[in-house]
């Protein structure tokens, strides 16, 4: 038992190692693809977070944040001297934080943001102890540190931190305004605070400090304003009441272009970009994504599916699936994005797509050379086959004449010597059954004649009439010896175009076989007439007629009715060669027949003038090559 499982499990093996070696070129090339999303999606992410952003149009943000924005001009009023030692402000280029310290200005703002009793008061500015000694009276120093307002610190390069100016002894009033730039400069994630201090947004959205991982922003739109007010709105009461009312106030400056924050949407205020912040931390609507293995996943099930599709569907059907799947990825993707916040990539499984279609394109036209490479071998081959099977056939053909030939003029030499009448008849059906095989043999050579490559026809002009009387008076005695009346109904016609050998071999075939099968006594009719500067004729018989079934048939090789083999012999291939021969003309043949009743059998011929002989003999030139064929007598 162990050496049969043994044996099946080696049988096994080499049926896998046979299909892997077989599907090896494939396996490989849809790896390559695979490689291709999986690089994309590594290195394209940034690009796809942006467009994303950016087509996706504004979202609805919170209404709990509110934004305070200083400009230059308001805290001149509060100190002229300053103002006079910076000069003019528009010629001023950059601004930094503490520019706008000023206590009086922040204890009344604060103050009056207080009143309202705000959740949380953020000020995004960095205001440094650089500024000097704090002596502020004990009511504005009681406003600025009151525990619902959190100021901003700073961090150096050596990742110290910086405290502000009215940071108290625990430090419970301070945390970090840091945003992570990328590369580029655009601000795309969150991180929180890892050092002493957390985050201002923590803070101020009572989020627990370092529990939180590296997010990525889910910016509300370019045009998604938070409410806003400036310090002199405030300050002059012209704000509505309980504007503050439980609200996060987030304060923040002016700041001029070479300060400012850039994000994917474009250049923001450092208090708008903490804001979309704040904004994702309360209504917990980051991006968010999995990691880059479950995509890799993916890029992998979506290329075995394209694969598919390339190597069973032919190039055109196989182009409108891919442009479908990755029209409907990309759907998908942005749909699952606005809906969800859930960031699925598209960018990488349209480029794995076409670089599948690039890839399998040329395997396909490679495999497509391959194939016909191969079809034309065989072909050739196939030609070789023919050719000797048809010199086989014909050498067997002549080789049968000559022996045929000597037995006729022998039974020929007997009949004219012997008297005797019982040898008598002997000797005649000797003769009927040399005869009989001598016209299977013509037929069999004029099958192979016209289905030969170099098979030409020799046109000339007559008149089909006299070529049904020659056919008629050629099986005359044939009709006598089974007295079968030929009644012949043939209009007056001008000349026709044709290669009359052939046309003599249907109209032989078509009456032989009419009297062939139709009993003694009965009745043909041939009738002959123009109809559409076409040659119509058509033969008419009494006999027994033929299956519907077999109608569709008897036009093939060596095909005959399956009753006729036991009343009559033939090879099967009058029809064959009537309707190779018609066709061949560029005319047509067809057939009518009922049981019980007889069989028409008609074709037409198109009527060609002298001039398109004379053309057509200027055409061919003396290259012309001709096949005559004799009729079977």
């Amino acid at each position: 038992m162990v050496r049969l499982l043994m044996k099946i499990s080696s049988l096994w093996k080499l049926i896998n190692l046979k299909l892997m070696n077989r599907r090896r070129g494939l396996l490989l090339r849809g790896l390559l693809c695979w490689a291709i999303g999986c690089v994309v999606l590594f290195n394209d992410e940034v690009n796809s977070y942006d467009t994303r952003l950016q087509i996706r149009g504004d979202q609805a943000i919170s209404s709990q944040i509110v934004l305070i924005t200083l400009h230059p001009a308001d805290v001149t009023g509060f100190y002229q001297l300053r103002s006079r030692s910076f000069g003019p402000l528009r010629e001023i280029t950059d601004i930094t934080d503490s520019f706008y310290w000023d206590h009086r200005l922040w204890s009344e703002l604060i103050g009056k943001i207080l009143a309202e009793n705000p959740q949380k008061v953020g000020v995004t500015l960095f205001f440094s102890d650089s500024l000097g000694p704090l002596n502020l009276p004990h009511e504005e120093q009681k406003i600025l540190r009151d525990p619902r307002v959190v100021w901003s610190a700073s961090s150096a390069t050596n990742d110290r931190t910086h405290y502000p100016l009215l940071s108290n002894d625990l430090h419970s009033n301070v945390g970090s305004n840091e945003l992570l730039r990328d590369e580029d400069g655009v601000i795309r994630r969150f991180v929180p605070s890892r050092g002493d201090i957390p985050h201002l947004v923590e803070k101020l959205t009572g989020l627990k400090p370092n529990s939180m991982p590296t997010r990525f922003i889910n910016y509300r739109g370019a045009n998604a304003r938070f409410t806003e007010y400036s310090v002199r709105d405030i300050l002059d009461q012209r704000i509505s009441a309980h504007a503050f009312s439980n609200k996060i106030v987030l304060i923040g400056a002016e700041s001029m272009s070479s300060s400012q924050y850039l994000t994917p949407l474009g250049p923001s205020q450092r208090h708008y970009v903490l804001a979309q912040v704040v904004d994702n931390a309360l209504e917990h609507r980051w991006i968010r994504r999995a990691n880059n293995l479950v995509y890799m996943v993916g890029l992998f099930f979506l290329m075995l599916l394209s694969v598919s599709i390339m190597t069973q569907y032919p190039q055109s059907i196989a182009l409108v699936f891919m442009l479908w799947l990755a029209t409907l990825t990309a759907a998908v993707s942005a749909w699952v994005f606005d809906l969800y916040d859930i960031w699925i990539p598209a960018v990488s499984p349209a480029m794995q797509l076409a670089a599948t279609w690039v890839v399998f394109i040329g395997y396909q036209a490679n495999k497509i050379e391959r194939r016909n490479w191969q079809l034309q071998q065989e072909q050739q081959y196939l030609q070789e086959l023919e050719q000797l099977k048809n010199n086989f056939v014909s050498l067997i053909s002549h080789d049968l004449k000559t022996p045929i030939a000597k037995i006729q003029a022998v039974v020929d030499r007997l009949i004219s010597k012997n008297s005797s009448p019982e040898f008598q008849i002997d000797l005649k059906s000797l003769m009927m059954s040399s005869e009989e095989l001598n016209r299977y043999i013509q037929s069999i050579l004029k099958v192979l004649r016209v289905e030969s490559r170099d098979f030409r026809l020799n046109k000339e002009v007559g008149d089909i009439n006299d070529a049904i009387v020659d056919a008629i008076n050629q099986l005359s005695p044939l009709a006598f010896e089974k007295q079968i009346h030929v009644e012949q109904s043939l209009e007056p016609m001008f000349s026709i175009e044709v290669d009359f050998t052939l046309i003599r071999e249907v109209l032989v075939n078509l009456i032989e076989n009419a009297i062939k099968y139709t009993p003694a006594g009965g009745l043909i009719k041939i009738t002959s007439k123009e109809i559409n500067d076409q040659v119509f004729v058509e033969i008419s018989d009494t006999g027994d007629g033929i299956s519907p079934e077999e109608v569709s048939k008897v036009w093939r090789k060596f095909v005959r009715g399956k009753d006729q083999d036991l009343k009559t012999k033939g090879t099967g291939l009058g029809l064959y060669l009537v309707k190779y021969f018609i066709e061949l003309h560029g005319g047509s043949v067809s057939l009518e027949s009922e049981l019980k009743k007889g069989t028409k059998v008609s074709f037409t011929l198109p009527i060609e003038t002298l001039e398109g002989k004379s053309q057509t003999n200027e055409t061919e030139g003396e290259s012309y090559a001709t096949t005559t064929l004799s009729p079977d007598r």
